[in-house]
């Protein structure tokens, strides 16, 4: 489906309950109007990197801001950091058209041109690095992170799934992308066994099961060409499963803490019976794997080992 794309952009010189200037970005995408904010432009005359980042299944942009502590972070590491929005299915809250869920609310959505057009603004625009585009996001934000990546991995440096899963391996990416995958080893909602989701809510909502954690890293590791022995190291509740890059591949590391739940590492729970990961914050771990990768030319990916 083709779109029209037309833009508009609007500076918020400050933002209430945010300390960080930001500039909202509006534009659209086959005749729905569209927006994500940026904090952090990079200095006239620069480019840098950005991290783009995808709210969950009942999130907003500014609920996403609030949440991940990106904004600190893009300021004292020196990123852009850009809140990417879904389509609004209810007051206040927006979801991504994965394709498996939540079908009658967002399925009309073009999220990929909406992830297309965003990525081609921040470089010819907002002064952003091609070669350092990163994406990450929170459950349903994860699963879109892991659908883009899948049709798109020319465009990104690296992907950060957190607390997500795939829904489908029917697609394979045409090129070797560095991912880091976050789970939760008490996740009822986005369980590491894949299929039904324990939460009803959410079951009623999928179109199809969950894949597997393990299913998951298989087919990174394959489409990756990364090692297949990889190195496994468990500090407290947190097991690190690195799958290293090989000479013409990519990395591909699993991070899963036993006793963590679903939601932002770092942030506390929403709902009773669910704690989210306590052990480290996300932001900076997602950061701190995607600060050393580079997207070069025509696809190929330079990799710094992890």
């Amino acid at each position: 489906m083709k779109s029209v794309i037309a833009f508009l952009f609007v500076v918020l010189l400050a933002v209430p309950g945010f300390a960080e200037p930001s500039t909202e970005l509006r534009f659209q995408i086959g005749g729905s109007d569209r927006r994500a904010i940026l904090v952090n432009e990079a200095p006239v005359g620069s480019q840098g990197p950005a991290v783009i980042v995808l709210h969950g299944g009942r999130g907003s942009a500014e609920e996403q801001r609030a949440r991940t502590g990106f904004d600190d972070l893009a300021v004292a590491e020196g990123f852009s950091v850009v809140y990417a929005e879904g389509t609004e299915w209810a007051p206040r809250q927006h979801a991504w058209n994965t394709g498996y869920l939540l079908r009658r609310q967002v399925g009309l959505a073009d999220d990929i041109a909406y992830l297309d057009t965003l990525i081609a603004l921040l470089v010819n625009t907002h002064r952003i690095d091609a070669s350092r585009v990163y994406m990450t996001g929170g459950s349903n934000g994860a699963m879109m992170t892991l659908v883009y990546a899948v049709k798109r991995p020319e465009k990104l440096a690296a992907i950060a799934p957190v607390v997500g899963a795939m829904f489908s391996f029917e697609e394979t990416p045409n090129v070797p992308l560095p991912v880091l995958m976050i789970n939760g080893g008490q996740d009822n909602e986005v369980p590491l066994e894949g299929g039904t989701s324990r939460n009803q809510m959410v079951a009623n909502a999928q179109a199809a099961p969950f894949k597997s954690l393990q299913e998951t890293i298989g087919f990174w590791v394959t489409a990756n060409r990364s090692d297949a022995s990889p190195s496994v190291e468990t500090k407290g509740t947190v097991t690190t499963t690195t799958y290293s890059a090989t000479p013409d591949g990519a990395v591909t590391i699993s991070v899963v803490d036993s006793v963590g739940g679903h939601g932002w590492p770092g942030t506390v729970s929403r709902r009773a019976g669910n704690q989210p990961i306590q052990s480290f914050a996300g932001a900076r771990r997602v950061w701190e794997f995607f600060k050393p990768q580079r997207r070069l030319q025509k696809g190929r990916t330079a990799i710094t080992p992890q």
